[in-house]
C-alpha cells in the first residue's frame, strides 16, 4: 500500500496546532516523533511510507487543495489533537473528494477520546498507543480481511460503529524500533533554546505517575491514559521506561547521523538517579546538546543534576505553576515551593538553564495578588525562559469536570483556544477579561526588560540562532 502520514495546514482560520503536547499553537516547529514511531514500524515491514508536514514547510491552503486533487495514497494517517480536530476532519473530507480510493486512520488524543467523531465508511481510529496495532491494521486492509482481531480500534462494519476492546499498554519499550528521522527533513525543525543544528526530538519513557488535576501530558501519554481509563475507569496507566542502554544506543545513533541537539519530550525525564546517571554517562562523550522536562522535586539531588550538565543538558522545563503552597496543594501538584529554589540552584550550578512554566488561575485560590507574587518570585530567580499560560479545562481532565460543575468555564463546553494568550476560565473575583490582560502584561514585563534583552543578545550563537529566537518571540507576541 502507498501510505502517507500527514500534518495538514490549518484549515479553520487558526494558527497551526502544536501536536506533540497538543495544548497550544506552535511557538516553534519540533518533529513529531509520535508520527515517526508507527511510520517506522510500517516502513520496516516493507510498506511504502511518506511523511508530509504542511505547516512546517510553509505550504498554504491553496497548496493543500492542489495536493488533494493530485494525491494518490491508499491510506492516510493523521495525528489529531484537540486544537487540530476541525482542521483534520476538513482535511479528510478534501482528500477524500480528491481520491475516492483513499482510506484514513486517525490516532492520538482526540480520536482516542471521541472516536465516533472521526469514524465513517472510509475512516478508522487507533486508540491509545498505535505501534502494536498499526501493522496488523494495514495488513488486514491490504488483504481485505476482517478487522475483528485487532484490539483498540474503532471502525464501521455493516453500518454499525464498532469499538474493539483496548489492548494492554506496551510493556517493553525497548522492543520498539528507533524512529526513522529520514522521513522528515531536519532542516525544517528547530528549537530556539538549543543553538545547534540539526535538531530532533526523542522519547525515553511514557506516562507520568503524578496527580496534577489540570494535567495534559504529551499527546501520546494522554491518548494512552484516555484509552486505559476506558477499561479501568480510574487511575493512570503504569509508567514505562526504556532501559538506559537502549536510550544511549539511540542517542549515539543520532549523534553519528549528524544531529547536534535533541529534546527529550517525556512528561518527566528524571526517573531515579541511577538510571539518569547511567544515561548521562553514556551520552556525555558525544558532544550533543539536549533538553528535557522534569519536576522540581526530581531535581533535588545535586549529583544527578551535575551529571546532566556534564552530559550536555542545556535547559530543563519545570512545571512550577505557582509560588503559593496552598494553590499547589489544591491542584494536586505534590511538590513544595522550596523545592523550586533548590532545583533552580542545582541547575544553574550545573550550567543548565531552567525554564519555568507558570500556570495562572488553576483554582479559585488564585488572585491578582498571588499572580503578582509568583511573577516577582520568578523575576528573583533570574532565568532566561518563562512560559506563562492560563490553566485551561481541557476535556478528560479532572480540572475540566470541576470547572464545569462549579461554573468556572466561560462556555458550557471547552472550545479550542491558545492558553498562552487567553483564558477559558472566569472566577467571580478574577474574570476572563482580567486574566487575558494579565497574561499579556506578564509577557511584556518579563521579556522586554532591557537587562533581559541585553543578556540574550550577548548569548546568541550566530545569525541562525538569532532568527530562531526571533521567530519564537514573534509567535508569542502575535
Amino acid at each position: 500500500m502507498k501510505i502517507l502520514f500527514l500534518t495538514p495546514p490549518p484549515l479553520d482560520n487558526a494558527l497551526p496546532a502544536e501536536r506533540i503536547f497538543g495544548c497550544n499553537y506552535g511557538i516553534y516547529a519540533q518533529p513529531n516523533i509520535f508520527i515517526l514511531y508507527p511510520a517506522t514500524v510500517l516502513k520496516n515491514a516493507g510498506h511504502g511510507v511518506a511523511c508530509l508536514d504542511f505547516p512546517v514547510t510553509g505550504r498554504t491552503r491553496a497548496d493543500f487543495e492542489r495536493f488533494c486533487r493530485e494525491q494518490d495514497f491508499d491510506l492516510i494517517f493523521m495525528y489529531s489533537v484537540f486544537l487540530s480536530k476541525r482542521t483534520d476532519l476538513m482535511a479528510r473530507d478534501m482528500l477524500g473528494r480528491g481520491n475516492l480510493r483513499s482510506r484514513f486512520v486517525f490516532m492520538a488524543t482526540e480520536p482516542s477520546a471521541a472516536p465516533d467523531d472521526f469514524i465513517d465508511d472510509r475512516s478508522i481510529v487507533i486508540r491509545g498507543e498505535p505501534e502494536s496495532r498499526v501493522l496488523p491494521l494495514v495488513e488486514a486492509l491490504a488483504a481485505g480481511t476482517a478487522l475483528t482481531g485487532i484490539p483498540g480500534i474503532s471502525y464501521v462494519r455493516d453500518g454499525e460503529i464498532i469499538h474493539q476492546g483496548g489492548g494492554p499498554v506496551i510493556e517493553d519499550l525497548d522492543t520498539l524500533p528507533f524512529p526513522d528521522r529520514a522521513l522528515l527533513d531536519p532542516a525544517d525543525y528547530h528549537n530556539p533554546k538549543l543553538s545547534m543544528q540539526p535538531f530532533t526530538t526523542m522519547l525515553a519513557s511514557r506516562g507520568c505517575s503524578f496527580g496534577c488535576y489540570y494535567c495534559v501530558p504529551n499527546s501520546l501519554s494522554f491518548a494512552r491514559e484516555i484509552e486505559y481509563k476506558r477499561d479501568h475507569r480510574t487511575g493512570k496507566p503504569p509508567v514505562r521506561l526504556r532501559s538506559a542502554r537502549n536510550v544511549v544506543e539511540e542517542f549515539t545513533a543520532l549523534a553519528r547521523a549528524g544531529y547536534r541537539s535533541i529534546s527529550f519530550i517525556d512528561d518527566q525525564f528524571v526517573w531515579g538517579g541511577e538510571r539518569t546517571m547511567e544515561i548521562c554517562a553514556g551520552i556525555a562523550p558525544l558532544g550533543v546538546e539536549w533538553s528535557c522536562l522534569a519536576r522540581a522535586d526530581m531535581l533535588q539531588d545535586e549529583q544527578v543534576v551535575m551529571a546532566m550538565g556534564r552530559a550536555g543538558c542545556r535547559y530543563v522545563d519545570i512545571g512550577i505553576e505557582s509560588f503559593n503552597q496552598e494553590i499547589l496543594d489544591y491542584i494536586g501538584k505534590g511538590c513544595k515551593v522550596e523545592m523550586v529554589y533548590t532545583a533552580v540552584a542545582n541547575l544553574k550550578r550545573a550550567g543548565i538553564e531552567p525554564e519555568l512554566n507558570i500556570l495562572l488561575a488553576s483554582c479559585p485560590l488564585e488572585t491578582a495578588e498571588t499572580i503578582e507574587t509568583t511573577f516577582r518570585e520568578t523575576l528573583r530567580l533570574d532565568v532566561d525562559y518563562v512560559l506563562f499560560s492560563v490553566c485551561t479545562p481541557f476535556p478528560y481532565t479532572a480540572f475540566n469536570a470541576r470547572a464545569k460543575a462549579e461554573g468556572w468555564m466561560v462556555k458550557p463546553e471547552y472550545e479550542a483556544i491558545d492558553p498562552i494568550k487567553e483564558s477559558f476560565i472566569s472566577y467571580p473575583h478574577l474574570t476572563k477579561a482580567q486574566l487575558d490582560g494579565i497574561i499579556r502584561r506578564l509577557y511584556i514585563r518579563y521579556y522586554f526588560r532591557p537587562s533581559y534583552i541585553w543578556k540574550r543578545l550577548r548569548r546568541l550563537h550566530g545569525f541562525r540562532d538569532l532568527v530562531n529566537k526571533a521567530r519564537a518571540a514573534l509567535t508569542i507576541l502575535r
